[in-house]
């Protein structure tokens, strides 16, 4: 088709390209072998990911495993792993099951990441060291004339947003994406297998497994039968595959794999939105120095428990959403009424219930909190009682302290700003923009 034609050859690498990298990553890997960290020892660099497997797109990321001796104590893999990464590379440590390096050399982003070198994936000592089996899966069971295929997936999935499973983004991995083709034989094979896919589908290559897994999406790990590749896929960003990929059937267009930017709205029409919706009171905070695969996660919980404290104090929600823009954090949160009324309506023990009803008199009958006398509806007690807020902005900053924002936003509470009205910050204009223009990346015009 011509617009996959057309995506190829934005995307694909040219021998050029291929040059560059291969030329790039021989450099790395010499390097890496020639740091002090690793004069000495038993290290074989080994090339993983989609670089080795020729399913890449033009702006790669270059995966170096560094394979240890299964002797080798933890603890000295884990040090020696990460000092060799900082010597050879620009970057900074991340964190899968144990430290890796993640930065840049010579303008291509690059991962070092120890592991130990095994024979067999069931030997596994770490997470990782079942990753060179499944560079080998690929290489071996992926025919050559569909590796244009996972790219055209890979950037099919980026442009609809769900491409990636770290923390930030709970959507397909590129080893996912290239198991899909494989099952599937083809790109647009699959986007037509989709037409039958549901919440809780469940996927295998070569020998399955009785193990059940809590997840939207399974796909089995024909190299560790014990894993989910697909554990890391939202339900949303699932179902976000499965519509766009219809949609893409019936009308396929360029926007699928080079979405137009969302555009920002204007303060006037930020405000008739929410008017429209109810109101909004919009948490926001400095963006701390964190990788993404601790600050996504705490900044979701964070949106998560808020939003449940209104709730616990009479504030009907209608959604939510965080936004991370320009060093700036932003949780909005969108409600039927940022106000309530001063007193609620509390409902009591049937009258036919004595010892219940005699408490209930006894404790509301006198009660400074009490706003009206007691009163019998529908065969029980009852009673308004007066709110002690009214206001969602002004329950929020009261109630902050006790809200659980995870381990290291906790610490940053006293610079969270909250507010019912919407700032005129450019960070703040564009979460709100993307919170109130809900529309799929392909349809934004």
């Amino acid at each position: 088709m011509k617009i996959e034609e057309e995506v190829l050859a934005k995307l694909k690498p040219d021998a050029e390209d291929e040059a560059r990298i291969n030329h790039i990553i021989d450099l790395l890997v010499k390097k890496i072998m020639g740091t002090k960290a690793a004069a000495g020892k038993d290290i074989q660099p080994y090339l993983v990911g989609s670089i080795a497997k020729g399913t890449h797109l033009r702006d790669p990321d270059a995966d170096i495993f560094l394979l240890f001796s299964p002797d080798v104590p933890r603890e000295e893999l884990e040090s020696v792993g990460l000092a060799i990464g900082k010597e050879a590379i620009t970057g900074r440590e991340h964190y899968a099951e144990h430290p890796y390096i993640k930065g840049e050399f010579m303008g291509l982003r690059a991962d070092i990441v120890p592991a130990y070198r095994i024979t067999d994936s069931s030997q596994k000592m770490t997470a990782v060291d079942r990753t060179p089996f499944h560079t080998e899966y690929v290489k071996t069971h992926l025919a050559p004339g569909l590796r244009d295929d996972v790219r055209l997936l890979k950037a099919f999935m980026k442009g609809i947003g769900t491409y990636g499973a770290d923390a930030k983004t709970m959507g397909f991995s590129g080893y996912l994406c290239e198991l899909l083709v494989i099952k599937f034989g083809g790109f647009r094979k699959l986007l037509e297998g989709t037409s039958v896919w549901r919440q809780g589908l469940r996927m295998e290559l070569g020998p399955g497994t009785d193990r059940k897994f809590d997840s939207p999406l399974t796909f089995i790990d024909p190299v560790d039968p014990a894993r989910n590749v697909a554990s890391a896929v939202s339900p949303d960003n699932l179902a976000a595959f499965i519509a766009a990929a219809r949609a893409y059937l019936v009308a396929p267009k360029l926007e699928f794999f080079f979405p137009k930017p969302l555009k920002p709205l204007a303060m006037k029409d930020i405000k008739a939105r929410i008017a429209e919706r109810g109101a909004t009171v919009i948490m926001t905070m400095p963006m701390p120095d964190l990788i993404d695969d601790i600050l996504y996660p705490q900044l979701r919980k964070f949106e998560r428990n808020a939003m449940q404290a209104l709730e616990s104090a009479g504030f009907r929600g209608i959604d939510s959403s965080s936004h991370v823009s320009d060093g700036t954090m932003a949780i909005i949160l969108g409600l039927e009424s940022s106000k309530l009324p001063k007193a609620s309506l509390h409902r009591g023990p049937p009258v036919s219930v004595a010892d219940n009803s005699a408490s209930f008199l006894e404790k509301w009958g006198a009660s400074p909190d009490a706003a009206s006398g007691l009163f019998i509806r529908d065969g029980c007690w009852h009673v308004y009682m007066k709110r002690k807020y009214t206001d969602a902005a002004q329950y929020l900053t009261d109630a902050l302290q006790n809200i659980d924002a995870g381990k290291d936003l906790n610490s940053l509470k006293d610079r969270v700003k909250i507010s019912d009205s919407v700032p005129n910050n450019d960070a703040i204009k564009n979460a709100i923009s993307a919170h109130l223009d809900r529309r799929m990346p392909w349809e934004r015009d």
